[in-house]
């Protein structure tokens, strides 16, 4: 809060200090804070005409101080001309346009005013080419022309800002790199370079305006339509917005504005022309054009009209009386302007790719790997426990060779990459993951027989809960946190009933896997694990459950670490090869030994050797299952997921 008092002293008070949304006060109150000391303003028009009248009889007003209006660069060519142009949405609907005849000279900006429904949207609609008239002629010189909707949503086609600006690239023959620097300079211009992660739709209205902007000037089109421009913009961007309509113009383009913002288009376009019922019924320049007018005309020269006809804006009745204008002030400035050829910068653009020879690698491996099933299971060799070890290994180092990132482009900035250093909580997971839950389960096996495998279970749930309790001692996390990472458990718990006739056939750990990846390891361990329990309420509780609890806990934690800590790729292929193998891997590997320990006395090393290879078919089964699920569901699960961190905040607490 900067200002906190009566509407009279407020805008005194941001002059004072010097703000930028002073811009943004009604005239009255900036005439009055550049002319008076006193810091009690008039707000209303008739205050301020009241004010001014008695301020003038003790000060000479000099109307040939205000400044004089100027001419369009280029008035000879024109950019746009419509003759005698007739539209109706319906044959049987009533005229919207009718005889509307107009000529735009190349080089200006042309604002149209109007009340609602006059049919201005309709007629831009016309020039854009979004609909065709019935009769009349539409004629535009530019071979770019450009259109912004009084809705930007309509423009929004992609799930972050950064995505849709490079989608207005995707036909240019510009390189990565090149189009990289484009948008970081057109999303500086616009102010809009925190939001290129975020979703359009969670923007708000200015926010999306700015957004939508910086879309259509990276066409960099000859003739610009704007429809309401200025909505939802706070009064310092409109400032930056007007430098780049004048830039536009001083390269020789044509702007085309229907708006309400009566001040805007008085103080930037060269011309206004009154729409009503279908058709422009007068056209001037902005002095001419609003001056002497009773209602249709700015708050300025209502407030001046007896004294100061002439004045239009505010400025005008400043510098008439010898103050100090916005536009003086300005002037001394630095302006961030815009051009079509946008200035290269030093930035450092990477991104991870992958490498066809680690692709190619990790497939060989693969392929080696179920010829060694296939041959074992048609008796052509036995397979020792040693072999099967070295084949794990040998299949975990393929896969992280093929899924190893190599730096070459990035989009984010050095500010937004997350860091792979893992954070204190991560080393508190892994000891509990590696060592405190393990001793749990082994010691429920060999001290309680098996016979205590409820309380076993809950042991588990409380490991697995440590490092929340350290992670919210550290920080607060959102309530929403903790009721999106319930409703994954949910749907993983229903996904598995859902499939239940299908043996080996369920999404269980693809959303496991989608849960770490979006909400880290911790999130990622403690979803699986309670799923592993509370689908067992359905399906039946045993010796299991803390031995299904520990391998969907660890293939969710193994997720959240390698995938948030960017040590793999969030792609939708890198997603279902790692599902593959940790179905097959570590479910496979850890389950199936299992089975002999839990229900054999004595076991032996041939038996869990025998009893991981009898479990291959199913484990294979389960692995292409995963990545089917991953396949279908990876990609709109984590961005909406994603969307809700970036909407309600959650960012900061998952990924800290």
């Amino acid at each position: 809060i900067i200002s906190d008092s009566t509407p009279k002293k407020t805008g005194g008070i941001l002059k004072n200090l010097k703000h930028g949304m002073f811009y943004a006060m009604p005239a009255p109150v900036r005439v009055h804070s550049a002319l008076e000391k006193n810091i009690l303003s008039p707000v209303t028009v008739r205050d301020g005409k009241a004010w001014l009248e008695k301020y003038s009889e003790s000060h000479i007003a000099n109307g040939d101080l205000i400044p004089k209006q100027t001419e369009t660069a280029h008035p000879l060519e024109t950019a746009v001309e419509l003759r005698d142009v007739w539209f109706r949405y319906d044959k049987f609907l009533p005229d919207v346009v009718r005889g509307l005849s107009v000529k735009i000279p190349k080089g200006e900006i042309f604002a149209v005013l109007g009340g609602n429904g006059a049919g201005k949207t309709t007629a831009l609609s016309i020039i854009g080419g979004v609909f065709t008239p019935y009769r009349g002629i539409v004629l535009i010189n530019g071979t770019k022309t450009a259109l912004l909707p009084q809705n930007p949503q309509l423009l929004f086609t992609k799930k972050t800002v950064y995505l849709d600006l490079l989608d207005m690239l995707s036909d240019n023959m510009m390189t990565k790199d090149e189009k990289g620097q484009k948008i970081k300079n057109i999303s500086s211009l616009c102010e809009i370079e925190s939001l290129l992660g975020s979703h359009p739709y969670d923007l708000s209205g200015g926010e999306q305006q700015r957004a939508s902007l910086a879309k259509i000037l990276l066409q960099n089109p000859e003739v610009l339509l704007l429809d309401e421009p200025t909505k939802g913009m706070d009064a310092h961007f409109k400032r930056v917005f007007a430098d780049i309509l004048l830039d536009l113009k001083a390269e020789g383009k044509t702007v085309v504005i229907v708006s309400h913002d009566i001040d805007f288009c008085a103080e930037f376009a060269d011309r206004c022309a009154m729409f009503f019922d279908g058709s422009i019924v007068s056209v001037d320049n902005p002095r001419s054009f609003f001056a002497g007018k009773s209602f249709y005309t700015t708050a300025a020269n209502r407030m001046a009209r007896k004294i100061l006809p002439k004045a239009v804006l505010a400025d005008d009745i400043i510098a008439s009386f010898g103050g100090e204008t916005e536009r003086q002030t300005r002037s001394n400035k630095p302006v961030l302007r815009y051009s079509g050829q946008i200035p290269a910068k030093d930035v450092k653009d990477e991104k991870t790719v992958l490498s066809p020879l680690r692709v190619g690698t990790g497939i060989f491996f693969l392929i080696a790997f179920i010829a060694v099933c296939i041959f074992q299971a048609l008796g052509k060799f036995t397979i020792s426990i040693n072999a099967v070890q070295l084949t794990a290994a040998i299949l975990f180092g393929a896969m992280f060779i093929c899924l190893a990132p190599k730096k070459k482009y990035d989009i984010t900035s050095d500010a937004q990459k997350k860091p792979r250093r893992l954070s204190k909580r991560t080393y508190i997971s892994l000891l509990i993951i590696l060592i405190g839950i393990p001793f749990t389960v082994f010691t429920g096996i060999y001290y309680f027989g098996d016979r205590k495998y409820y309380f076993i279970s809950l042991l588990v749930i409380l490991e697995t809960l440590i490092p929340f309790c350290t992670a919210f001692e550290n920080r607060k996390p959102k309530a929403r946190e903790i009721v999106v990472i319930s409703v994954l458990c949910a749907i993983a718990v229903i996904g598995r009933g859902a499939f239940f006739m299908l043996p080996e056939f369920k999404p269980v750990l693809a959303v496991i896997i989608i849960s770490g990846v979006c909400f880290g390891g911790e999130s990622g361990f403690l979803i699986g694990a309670m799923t592993g329990f509370v689908s067992n309420i359905f399906f039946g509780q045993g010796p299991w459950t803390p031995w299904q609890m520990f391998v969907l806990g660890i293939i969710g934690f193994a997720a959240g670490v390698f995938f948030q800590r960017g040590f793999l790729r969030k792609t939708k292929m890198s997603l279902c090869i790692f599902g593959f193998f940790a179905a097959l891997m570590l479910y496979g590997g850890i389950m199936n030994p299992a089975a002999v320990i839990m229900f054999e006395p004595n076991p032996t090393k041939e038996m869990i050797a025998a009893s991981y290879v009898t479990g291959i078919p199913f484990d294979l089964i389960h692995a292409a299952s995963t990545a089917f699920f991953l396949w279908f569901i990876s990609e709109p699960m984590i961005e909406r997921l994603e969307r809700i961190k970036i909407k309600y905040g959650l960012s900061a607490c998952v990924d800290r």
